[in-house]
């Protein structure tokens, strides 16, 4: 595209919507024929007013840009567009935003008749009295942006998500206003100078990732990775975390098939942005990789994600999830996701291993035969760049110590007969689901590093080498780390699945030695 476009963030709804399908291509993609406009929802004929209103001449809506789903012998073609929306959302000029409309009927428009503008508009409120405060003050709830705007029913979905987080600009039309976005500036009709910075928290991270997307994609590559990230100094791991997070709350129509396509835009972008960050080590010079919501490099800490709240679901590992990713991976359960820093700490004395010695790894496929088109490339599109890798097989090779125990329904952790119930206390359990009382389970460490009796790091370097433990003498008695919690285990191959996590803290050196015992050093797989 050389002319500016706009986007529609919508929700579909349970109504019926015209969509393009096989059947209907040739007519809808005719100029001579184009588009009833009777035949458009609400929302969808909003959004064009809007964008004519604009002055800008085109507009990309899902439903009627991607060929869709039409039955087993027209399938559509989302399978390669859906791996680009990246690219759609993120040289837009524009996203319109339905964020209060359940369906198409809707419409994106409300009526001030319904919703009284006294209910949005703010009366600064006089205060008389000393201190410093008398005056006239305007009071706002703290949680002002996601009151009006990201607990709407659209930001409740996954998909939205992306298109939410890679569009340049976003215009919000809300319950009771308008609210909008861009790199710079996020504001309301009530608040149009942007919001106060007291409550500017969730927006502002959004914000500074819009101004570090515009800068790599209009900064030369020559330019160094600190003028790339512009004035706002979020570092990419933690703006990973977020996303994951906030991503995790949201739904989804179809976990089987959606639970990483619909966050790929952005981990795509992430992913380039630490390419072109390089490495963290100088003699490091592998590319980072990414793979089933997890990054290559310490993947041994990420490991240790943890499923928020198991409880607020029946069922948090679906069958037909399981058959797709890995028990290690996040993408295998559905419900919020804390994924855990991969910064290795200070002290770090002991972690697990691949079996061959090196480092914990995944391997994902070659994208080699992965071919383009000369409508790809006239897009600028980059299959090998542009795919989601995906990974040549579950198993994870893992060397390293399980020890075994059963769930203790009434303590919420795990019994283990060789550790003393005052160790035991010392650890938090995160299980993925809920467990039963007397379930077996096995516990590996992942890493673990010095503290002093406070808790905090003894700056020691890191010793740990080879393919077996490495014990040496600690320089203090208190130890700190993160596990996995496990299930399985049987058969010659040393099978087993994650089931959750765990951390804990203040374990001295004869503790460690029950729970990591070089004695117990195996290989294992985790499926």
């Amino acid at each position: 595209m050389k002319e500016r476009y706009t986007t529609l963030s919508h929700c579909w709804g349970r109504i019926e919507i015209i969509k393009l399908i096989q059947a209907n291509y040739a007519q809808l993609t005719d100029p001579s024929v184009g588009v009833n406009w009777d035949k458009l929802t609400k929302t969808f004929q909003d959004a064009i007013t809007v964008t004519r209103a604009l002055g800008v001449k085109y507009i990309w809506i899902d439903s009627l840009c991607i060929v869709q789903w039409d039955g087993e012998k027209a399938p559509g073609d989302f399978k390669t567009e859906g791996q680009l929306m990246h690219l759609v959302y993120r040289n837009s000029f524009l996203n319109l935003a339905g964020a209060d409309s359940k369906d198409g009927s809707q419409g994106l428009f409300r009526s001030y008749e319904k919703n009284p503008r006294q209910r949005v508009l703010h009366e600064p409120v006089k205060i008389e009295g000393g201190r410093g405060i008398a005056g006239e003050w305007y009071i706002l709830p703290k949680d002002y942006w996601r009151h009006e705007l990201l607990d709407k029913i659209l930001y409740t979905r996954g998909w939205v998500f992306q298109e939410r987080m890679l569009a340049p600009r976003i215009l919000h039309f809300s319950t009771h206003q308008l609210l909008w976005d861009c790199a710079t500036l996020s504001a309301s009709e009530s608040l149009p100078q942007g919001l106060p910075r007291q409550i500017d928290t969730i927006s502002a991270t959004e914000r500074h990732w819009r101004e570090r997307l515009l800068l790599m994609r209009s900064t030369p590559a020559n330019q160094p990775a600190l003028i790339r990230a512009g004035t706002a100094d979020d570092s990419l791991e933690t703006f990973w975390i977020d996303s994951v997070r906030n991503y995790t709350r949201c739904e989804l129509t179809n976990y089987i098939s959606d639970r990483l396509q619909a966050i790929w835009g952005v981990a795509k972008v992430v992913r380039d942005g630490l390419r072109e960050e390089g490495s963290w080590d100088e003699n490091d010079h592998q590319e980072e990789e990414y793979a089933a919501g997890l990054w290559s490099k310490n993947l041994y800490l990420q490991l240790a994600w943890r499923v928020v709240n198991p409880r607020l679901r029946e069922e948090t590992r679906l069958p037909g999830l399981q058959g797709i990713h890995p028990s290690w991976s996040w993408a295998s359960t559905i419900g919020e996701i804390s994924l855990q820093s991969r910064l290795r700490l200070a002290g770090t004395w002991y972690r697990v291993r691949h079996h061959d010695g090196g480092e914990v790894r995944f391997e994902v496929k070659c994208l080699g035969d992965v071919e383009g088109s000369p409508e790809l490339a006239a897009r600028g599109v980059e299959p090998k760049r542009d795919h989601q890798p995906e990974l040549v097989g579950k198993k994870l090779a893992v060397r390293g110590v399980t020890v075994r125990g059963c769930w203790d329904q009434k303590t919420q952790g795990v019994r283990v007969s060789v550790v003393d119930v005052a160790v035991v206390k010392r650890f938090d359990f995160f299980p993925d689901v809920v467990l039963e009382e007397g379930r077996e389970v096995y516990l590996l460490v992942l890493s673990a590093h010095e503290t002093d009796e406070h808790g905090q790091l003894v700056m020691v370097d890191d010793s740990a080498s080879g393919s077996e433990v490495s014990w040496r003498k600690p320089k203090v008695t208190y130890n700190s780390g993160t596990g996995l919690m496990l299930e399985g285990g049987g058969g010659v191959e040393n099978e087993y699945k994650r089931i959750g996590a765990f951390r804990f803290q203040g374990l001295g050196k004869d503790d460690m030695r029950v729970v990591v015992d070089e004695t117990g050093v195996k290989n294992i797989w985790v499926l």
